[in-house]
């Protein structure tokens, strides 16, 4: 169970340069994202490098590398890789006087993936903990279960995991088992977190997974905001904010709706948005948080030593999908003195701004929170 934030990354940053000076060399890997089981090899990635006049031409010999080496190695000089242990891997290859980054996922041959590996509840929430499954031999029969809860806090179906939340408290762990029969069994574990506030006053609590490209498991601060829209009409927002242990980066998801969460609902969709609607200036009709178009979400990572390292990433859906993203739960609606408490859940993909065009920049976001409710008259101008 994994508690820090991870800033395993790739991101294609854009910077300003004078034109009348020549621009760095640029080395790009490709795919940025690959992966393989433990025992088994990949060749060499492609590449393609750009000389200061931006013209695409030979680098030369490639040096190559990787890391952490208990999860793999490579060949320095031919650039082939070996899956060493489970986990992520950053390789690099340098030459040209630029330096290329791609990364690469390593699996075991029976490998389970836990989704929601911390899970925020309130008071008599349920939630069924999502894994993912992956096996060298796909036909090979998998079962899975989950160890029954060690605490009166929570209560655990061992053959569904269902989570029942009892009682608030510290973490209670949770185990989750897969095994395609004899010595093929694996396990990891997670935890849940039931959380009681007692007003509007006190600190909320979220915990998210973000899988893609940039990976996160992350937890911080959840509050929930109703405000009136420029037509005076309430509108809502869930911002969780999330710093990491040595404060470099900072990370925030926002979702905002049309609509107050008063209206009876207890599920809505998040849509699509463009990053031209999502990034208008607030200034009257183009606000998308005062006059959002619709139901629309973001996550973003801010880097505070090198903003170039920043990434934003927009809710995307697909004309497959109707441009449906995903979408955000209220489990728990809780009034008290100054608005109310709730929890729930969400979950979306989001396609980062510098992979826009790119199968590779899609990020699932994923999470749980228990958050107060607050009203802000003055969050939009009146």
């Amino acid at each position: 169970m994994r508690r820090t934030l991870l800033a395993l990354t790739i991101v294609a940053g854009a910077a300003c340069f004078d034109v009348s000076s020549p621009l760095p060399p640029i080395l790009i890997l490709s795919p940025i994202l690959d992966s393989l089981f433990v025992g088994d090899s990949l060749t060499a990635r492609d590449f393609a490098y750009y000389n200061s006049d931006g013209q695409r031409a030979n680098p030369g010999p490639l040096t190559w590398a990787i890391g952490p080496s208990s999860v793999a190695t490579i060949n320095a000089t031919t650039g082939v890789v070996h899956g060493v242990g489970k986990g992520v891997a950053t390789l690099t290859a340098s030459g040209g006087q630029a330096t290329g980054v791609a990364l690469v996922a390593v699996s075991r041959p029976l490998d389970l993936t836990l989704l929601t590996d911390t899970v925020v509840l309130m008071q008599q929430d349920t939630f069924t903990i999502p894994y993912a499954i992956k096996k060298k031999d796909a036909l090979a029969t998998d079962t899975v279960w989950f160890d029954a809860s060690s605490s009166p806090r929570v209560t655990i179906n061992t053959s569904t995991g269902l989570v029942t939340a009892v009682t608030s408290g510290g973490a209670v762990p949770y185990v989750v088992h897969v095994t395609t029969g004899g010595a093929d069994t694996v396990s990891d574990t997670g935890a849940v977190v039931v959380l009681a506030l007692a007003d509007t006053n006190s600190p909320g609590y979220f915990f998210q997974t973000v899988l893609g490209t940039a990976i996160r498991h992350e937890g911080g601060k959840a509050v929930g905001l109703h405000y009136p829209r420029l037509n005076q009409k309430l509108a809502f927002q869930l911002v969780d904010s999330a710093l990491s242990s040595d404060s470099t980066l900072l990370d925030q998801m926002l979702v905002t709706l049309t609509d107050s969460l008063l209206r009876g609902d207890t599920t809505f969709d998040i849509d699509f948005i463009s990053p031209q609607e999502a990034g208008a200036s607030r200034v009257g009709t183009l606000d998308p948080f005062c006059n959002p178009p619709r139901p629309w979400a973001f996550w973003r990572s801010s880097h505070n030593v090198t903003p170039l390292f920043s990434i934003f990433a927009f809710s995307h859906g697909t004309v497959a999908d109707s441009l449906v993203a995903g979408s955000i739960t209220i489990t728990q609606f809780a009034p008290v003195t100054g608005g109310a408490i709730i929890s729930g859940r969400y979950l979306f993909n989001a396609q980062r701004t510098d992979l826009y065009n790119d199968t590779l920049g899609v990020e699932v976001i994923r999470g749980t929170f228990v958050a107060p409710l607050r009203t802000r008259l003055d969050h939009c101008p009146g």
